[in-house]
């Protein structure tokens, strides 16, 4: 068991709530030709601090696509961050960052998002953007927002007992977590281009759906090499893109998904939602049951509430 002990006074609920840190819902874009296009943040079984994204569209994937983050942050009262009764000296200057996490790519950064000082505009407004390039993410991206000394002060006596090193991390102000679904949609879509090969198929690979993820053993996969493809799912195209036939496509391939799971021994427990790993195929499903009331109780009731279920979601 570690436990953590900072020689200095850090950032506390009391003093959070003293300087009225108030961000706004982080937004996500991407990047489609000429256009930036927004992405859909939604909260994965009602949780404060984890979310996933989708495109009504459908169309936008980490494989060929970037991801575009956006937030604006407000912060009031901040001078009670300096003296002896804050948590650097008067005339230091702090900074606001993200620190950002990838494990599944297994990377991490650092996105400045503006300093503090301690002047009398007692109310500053910081906004921030960042591009993650083409398949730079995988999995998830863990966000946190930290406070830091950017640059030290010269303290006067009284002072001497704060922090004062240049990079020290004195809070986490927020923190959530945004699920990666490979397209951003129901689950991941690949592209393919085999001439021997259908239109579109599905494959469902897991050992155990109560534990494997389901954006690594799941995915729909489109031939780009099919006469179809060309003519109706090329996203490129959107004179001639038919969203309807990608809405079927979804649909059945989350048909064949649950019809799978409910042959195998993993069922009850599905349904039930008992010991599900998060993001593994057995919550994804048990999301969806509970959350978007899809009927299992027959396939053709399945289909029809799955249907009215990709109605709403892509327009």
């Amino acid at each position: 068991m570690s436990i953590n002990f900072s020689l200095f006074p850090t950032l506390t609920e009391e003093l959070l709530g003293k300087i009225r840190f108030q961000p706004r819902p982080y937004e996500f874009y991407f990047d489609c030709d000429t256009e930036i296009l927004p992405l859909i943040k939604e909260q994965i079984n009602g949780s404060e601090k984890y979310y996933k994204l989708s495109d009504e569209n459908g169309i936008w994937n980490l494989d060929e696509y970037n991801l575009i983050l956006k937030r604006e942050y407000t912060i009031k009262s901040f001078s009670n961050l300096f003296g002896v009764d804050g948590i650097v000296c008067r005339n230091a200057e702090l900074g606001l960052a993200i620190m950002w996490t990838s494990k599944s790519s297994n990377i991490r950064g650092v996105i400045d998002i503006g300093a503090i000082k301690n002047i009398s505009d007692n109310e500053k407004i910081l906004t921030v953007e960042e591009k993650f390039d083409v398949a730079m993410l995988r999995g998830q991206i863990d966000l946190k927002t930290i406070i830091y000394i950017k640059k030290s002060g010269n303290p006067t006596l009284k002072e001497e007992f704060l922090a004062n090193k240049e990079g020290y991390i004195l809070g986490i102000l927020d923190e959530e977590t945004i699920i990666l679904d490979g397209n951003g949609s129901v689950f991941p879509i690949y592209e393919i281009s085999d001439v021997n090969q259908p239109l579109w198929y599905v494959k469902c690979e897991w050992d155990n759906p109560t534990i494997d993820p389901f954006t690594d053993v799941v995915a729909i996969y489109l031939n780009r090499s099919h006469k179809s493809y060309i003519k109706y799912l090329d996203p490129k195209k959107k004179a001639y893109f038919n969203q309807q036939l990608l809405k079927e496509i979804m649909a059945s391939a989350l048909m064949i998904v649950i019809l799978k799971l409910k042959e195998s021994e993993y069922w009850n427990q599905t349904i039930n939602g008992e010991n599900l790993d998060r993001g593994s195929v057995s919550e994804a499903i048990y999301y969806f049951i509970t959350t978007h009331k899809w009927d299992i109780s027959s396939p053709d009731r399945l289909s029809i509430t799955i249907r009215e279920f990709l109605d709403d979601r892509m327009l």
